[in-house]
């Protein structure tokens, strides 16, 4: 009962800032950033604690709980759920450092924002106590709000790469202050404007051996149901909210727009009469309700074994990243249906659904949630081997 009553406080207190959210989406696209006031408003509604366990002052919300406020917030704005996802999810990779570290970074208390980027961008050189981290990533959305940015990179002695038993290189994830990181503004897009997802960079920063972890295998070091689930496969998951979100706003806005009467050219019915568009809304409802079942059935399902202690197997896995793939896929569907009838007004700038368009295909080009994981879970459905680090 503690757990429910401290879910609702917080949606509660989420859901009072969607309406401003929502109010600011232009601002927030033409800024492309969120703007410090709304982040400081998101902060103080516990977005940035929504995970955090409560012995660290978070609100320890559930894996399912959590994609439905980040649906909600992208259904407001899809950069602001962006940007509170991408926060939100990287606790699960900071439960792979040491637990000294991890009590450090929340020591000041749960509000913490991080940011930066997995993609394999940087050089790790050790050095006495820790590495020299040189490198510039890509896509750290959030990196101008961040107090801690990590960055992936593979370590290097004598200049040459070194690799693991498994013949694959051998990586560090190292997390960094914000002062000690450089943003590079790169952040010039089709979509997702407001997520602020520029390159960061430094160059031969010293970072100790405690803030560094490894990013595939490793084991947590921190006691709480969301550090049991494997790290990488639920990053998708909150990928896919954001997707749902953004497709859902999309209904919503055609909904808008043809109960305010809109008719065709030269139509003598309004265009809510039509009997084609009630069946492809009644359809593309239908097709977003079934991938948002999807991604929070495989959301329960992780945080159930979770409490159990169970261990998840590689299909388990797969089947969290499939869920993701194919809820991506469907809302973007449901988005391009929405956008193609609502005519010809949709194409301009000012078209809030000419932004949802563009912002879920931007989400359709994460590496995190592409077509080439079907094949994965195929491969395991059949008995085959597969490389685990691919999920």
């Amino acid at each position: 009962m503690r757990e429910e009553s401290v879910a609702l406080r917080v949606f509660d207190r989420i859901r009072e800032v969607l309406p401003e959210v929502s109010r600011r989406g232009d601002e927030i696209e033409k800024l492309r950033t969120l703007p410090d006031d709304l982040v400081a408003d998101l902060t103080a509604a516990g977005c940035f604690r929504m995970l955090v366990p409560h012995r660290y002052g978070g609100e320890e919300l559930t894996l399912a709980q959590s994609l439905e406020l980040i649906e909600d917030l992208s259904r407001a704005d899809a950069s602001t759920g962006w940007v509170v996802m991408i926060a939100c999810s990287n606790l699960m990779v900071l439960g792979l450092l040491p637990a000294a570290t991890f009590e450090s970074v929340y020591a000041a208390g749960p509000d913490v924002i991080l940011g930066g980027s997995h993609a394999p961008k940087g050089t790790a050189v050790p050095v006495d106590g820790g590495y020299r981290i040189s490198g510039q990533w890509p896509f750290a959305s959030g990196c101008q709000h961040a107090a801690w940015l990590v960055g992936h990179a593979a370590v290097l002695r004598d200049g040459e790469r070194q690799f693991m038993a498994n013949g694959m290189p051998l990586m560090r994830l190292a997390m960094m202050p914000a002062s000690e990181v450089e943003v590079v503004d790169t952040w010039h897009t089709v979509g997702l404007r407001g997520t602020g997802s520029h390159d960061i960079r430094v160059s031969d920063v010293f970072c100790p051996e405690e803030r560094t972890c490894q990013l595939f295998g490793a084991v947590p070091t921190v006691a709480a149901p969301i550090f049991s689930i494997p790290p990488i496969a639920p990053l998708a998951l909150f990928i896919a909210a954001v997707a749902v979100g953004c497709a859902q706003a999309a209904i919503d806005d055609l909904v808008a727009v043809v109960v305010g009467g809109k008719r065709p050219a030269y139509g003598a019915r309004r265009v809510a009469e039509s009997l084609l568009l009630q069946a492809r809304l009644g359809e593309a409802d239908a097709e977003l309700r079934a991938a948002r079942a999807l991604i929070h059935d495989e959301a329960h399902k992780a945080w159930s074994k979770a409490l159990a202690g169970q261990e998840f197997s590689l299909l388990d896995r797969a089947r969290m990243r499939t869920a993701s793939s194919h809820a991506v896929t469907a809302a973007t569907t449901v988005a391009d249906t929405a956008y193609r009838l609502a005519g010809s007004s949709s194409l301009y700038d000012g078209s809030v659904l000419q932004r949802r368009m563009r912002d879920i295909h931007a989400i359709t080009q994460h590496a995190g949630v592409g077509p080439d994981f079907f094949s994965l879970a195929g491969a395991l459905l059949v008995g085959e081997e597969i490389d685990s680090m691919r999920i």
